[in-house]
């Protein structure tokens, strides 16, 4: 007779959650990523637009391509902020998601321990339960000799 877990269906349950949990927080954690990728590029893109107003302002440009580069540079100041904002939207996010995957993996990992303990129960009646066994048949084979 092989070992069954009463639980086992629990068990896997409990690892397909986790399994969930993990790819949601991984999910999360792409989203931080190409959010940190934008901040990056607007604010190359904010500096590239400084460094021109500034040189179209040393050659001498209309007020108009002045106004034009202010209100550009105002516009990725905003989307940087914005972004920022989202950025630490997803942080509290990612931390609420792990709260959720690290939860999800104890109660996994405690249904296993539990199978772990049944099985070595199990192991160890199986093991007594043939050694009787082999003391039984060696008994037996001594007492006709």
């Amino acid at each position: 007779m092989s070992f069954q877990f009463p639980l086992a269906t629990v068990l896997r349950y409990r690892e397909s959650i986790e399994q969930r949990e993990y790819f949601a927080l991984e999910k999360i954690q792409q989203e931080i990523v190409q959010v940190e990728l934008k901040i990056s590029q607007a604010e190359d893109d904010r500096s590239a637009a400084a460094k021109s107003r500034a040189g179209d302002l040393a050659q001498g440009t209309h007020a108009i391509a002045i106004q034009s580069a202010y209100e550009y540079e105002k516009a990725l100041d905003q989307e940087v902020e914005r972004l920022r904002v989202e950025w630490r939207e997803l942080k509290i996010k990612w931390r609420q998601q792990l709260a959720s995957y690290e939860l999800a993996r104890r109660n996994r990992e405690t249904l296993e321990k539990l199978r772990e303990k049944q099985l070595n129960v199990y192991t160890q009646e199986q093991t007594k339960r043939e050694q009787a066994a082999i003391d039984d048949l060696f008994l037996a084979r001594r007492s006709r000799n």
